[in-house]
């Protein structure tokens, strides 16, 4: 972590290494989808002259500078063909894990998988039957409530408890519904959109739930890198031998270092009979062969990324503090809640909602500001909206300025 402990770098150093976060980089000119307001699948359209894109999550800044020089030199190479991973590959995923999450996985348990969601389908395909119910913790990522229905499997609802501020755990009804016909159990670990990260309690409740009911925990971490705070990512696998018996470990650097349009991911299957099944099913359906920027990306990130993740944790924690201290003062009836994990503010806005017919469509409209509407999430989700501040500082000002400007005028 050497800029962590040697003090703050240079600009040109910043800049030379891509830990310059306050530049503003135009992504118009490559398709963007989180700034063309549209994402056909999961959100309501929305268009605007000039509006500021603060939703999907994907972030604004480049990716770290050893991973941008491995990608041109292989794009200069010219030759595009088909690709591998081989051991290193998995023993690089594996010392990314014990070096930040003190996670020891054993890299036989490891598979390659293009991306998360495509991989909860697999596993859903494989060890579920049409009609089994798997369990979801609303309000939850919306593309679990379609990887579920479009499998013709049913959508059980544990929803999460709102107190004080935080989300808890409703370990009764999470007991109801795994009687309730359940199969599975997909675990959003941390989070999203609440940022909550789960303690090994926690974890531990649900384990003895799902180990009760004969229950699978398909577990996705894809938010797990960014650490705002000092509570270590507990991997559900970790806890027990029974858990990783049971779980599916779902993880990719794609939000850590800004790659979802270089997808890979990696499963960790600790069961060897369970993995060789799903490594078939994968295997029938397409899903083994890497992608030749994906593979170079994570192998790069995962060895080279640390020193660009430190400071990128450092300017998201400084966004959210950002925000919170504007909300305190100039955005009325908008209660931010800090998030464990991430570059993800959940945004409690149910009074305004109600009275503004509407937040998301009302800051569109009146403040030129998208961001993600709660009611994407799921029941829970109604009043809330998502803010991704996974940007320069200066665009986070001003749509923070933009929203104030709209709730002035009420």
């Amino acid at each position: 972590m050497t800029y962590l402990q040697s003090g703050v770098p240079t600009t040109s150093k910043l800049v030379a290494e891509g830990l310059d976060f306050d530049i503003v980089h135009d992504r118009s000119q490559f398709g963007s989808a989180k700034w063309a307001n549209q994402w056909d699948e999961f959100s309501p359209r929305v268009e605007g002259e000039g509006l500021m894109s603060l939703w999907t999550a994907d972030m604004d800044f480049r990716s770290p500078a050893p991973v941008i020089a491995r990608l041109r030199e292989a794009v200069d190479h010219g030759i595009y063909g088909y690709t591998m991973r081989d051991p290193h590959h998995y023993q690089i995923v594996k010392s990314w894990f014990e070096r930040r999450h003190s996670w020891a996985v054993d890299a036989e348990t490891l598979l390659p998988a293009p991306a998360i969601m495509p991989s909860v389908a697999a596993i859903l395909r494989t060890f579920t039957q049409p009609g089994d119910g798997v369990i979801v913790q609303a309000p939850v990522y919306s593309p679990y409530f379609q990887v579920i229905s479009d499998n013709h499997r049913t959508v059980l609802i544990n929803s999460l408890k709102l107190v004080d501020g935080r989300y808890e755990l409703d370990l009764d009804d999470f007991e109801r519904q795994a009687a309730n016909g359940a199969r599975a159990f997909l675990l959003c670990n941390p989070h999203n959109p609440v940022g909550k990260a789960w303690t090994r309690e926690e974890l531990e409740g649900l384990d003895a739930i799902c180990e009760r009911h004969g229950i699978l925990v398909i577990s996705d971490d894809i938010h797990c890198d960014i650490r705002l705070n000092e509570r270590r990512h507990i991997v559900f696998s970790s806890i027990s031998e029974a858990a990783a018996a049971k779980s599916f470990i779902c993880t990719a650097p794609t939000k850590t270092f800004n790659l979802a349009g270089v997808p890979a991911a990696t499963l960790s299957v600790a069961d060897p009979k369970r993995r060789e099944k799903l490594f078939n099913v994968m295997q029938a359906s397409f899903m083994l062969n890497a992608n030749f920027f994906g593979r170079l990306a994570l192998e790069v990130a995962y060895t080279s990324g640390d020193d660009w993740l430190d400071m990128l944790t450092l300017y998201v924690r400084d966004n959210i503090d950002f925000v919170l201290n504007t909300a305190a003062t100039a955005l009325p009836g908008i209660n931010p809640m800090r998030p464990d994990a991430s570059f993800l503010v959940w945004l409690d806005a149910r009074e305004l909602d109600a009275r503004v017919g509407g937040i998301h469509r009302f800051f569109v409209e009146r403040g030129g500001v998208n961001l993600y509407d709660g009611r994407v999430y799921g029941p829970g989700g109604e009043g809330f909206i998502r803010l991704n501040v996974g940007c320069p500082r200066s665009v986070l000002r001003e749509a923070l300025g933009r929203m104030a400007s709209a709730l002035a005028s009420l």
